[in-house]
């Protein structure tokens, strides 16, 4: 799929979670950052998104941060969300996944704030609670948010079936050289050469049945947007 059309699917796969999420009751206010760690995952697509979208120099700014952050630890996915879907389908073994043993703070938080908060990306736009996480040190979200969330992620990654998902700070890495990006947007990237890991297709929808019925609706706007 051209890059136009996949960015196009992205804003609409957003603007779809928007609308369920204006309706959810969340704790989540401004100044609030106890979600903005190290181990935010994201898909090459949205990565070039941010970085095609901000004005030059904030986004050499943002690549300036990148670097200065190299160093932390953070959460490096094994396998993508669709991939596990599919793992999970076939009742194979999981692979063991490399979890930090720190949940750093974010390097693209400026006073506790997002530097690219309008741009950033679906793990963090759906990382909600319906109480503030300090207080229990975990968010608290009920079991259709976490569904619905799942369902977006699926998504996402299927549109972007042709490039690659990692940490933010690696996927931010690679993008920064222009030649790269060139590169994403051509669906060419070489995944495991970046130090990335590969998307794949939605082949299965990880949906609990319980739930089906009542993210029917969210699912049905999904099947609309051309992908």
């Amino acid at each position: 799929m051209e890059i136009a059309r996949k960015l196009k699917a992205l804003d609409r796969i957003y603007a779809v979670y928007d609308e369920f999420i204006r309706v959810q009751e969340t704790a989540c206010k401004m100044h609030c950052h106890q979600c903005c760690t190290t181990h935010v995952t994201l898909t090459t697509l949205e990565a070039y998104k941010i970085c095609e979208t901000l004005p030059p120099g904030e986004r050499e700014k943002l690549f300036r941060r990148v670097r200065e952050a190299s160093g932390l630890k953070r959460f490096q996915p094994a396998v993508t969300t669709n991939a596990l879907a599919e793992l999970c389908a076939e009742d194979d073994d999981l692979p063991a996944e490399n979890e930090a043993s720190a949940k750093g703070k974010c390097p693209l938080l400026a006073e506790d704030l997002c530097s690219i908060y309008a741009l950033r990306p679906f793990n963090c736009r759906c990382f909600i609670s319906r109480t503030p996480c300090g207080e229990k040190g975990f968010a608290d979200v009920d079991e259709v948010a976490l569904a619905v969330n799942t369902l977006f992620l699926q998504t996402v990654e299927h549109v972007d079936a042709d490039g690659c998902s990692g940490n933010l700070l690696d996927v931010l890495e690679v993008l920064a050289s222009e030649e790269k990006r060139t590169a994403c947007a051509g669906g060419t990237l070489h995944c495991t050469g970046n130090g990335l890991i590969a998307n794949r297709p939605m082949k299965v929808l990880m949906l609990p049945p319980g739930q089906r019925k009542r993210i029917e609706p969210i699912l049905s706007k999904l099947r609309a947007i051309r992908i």
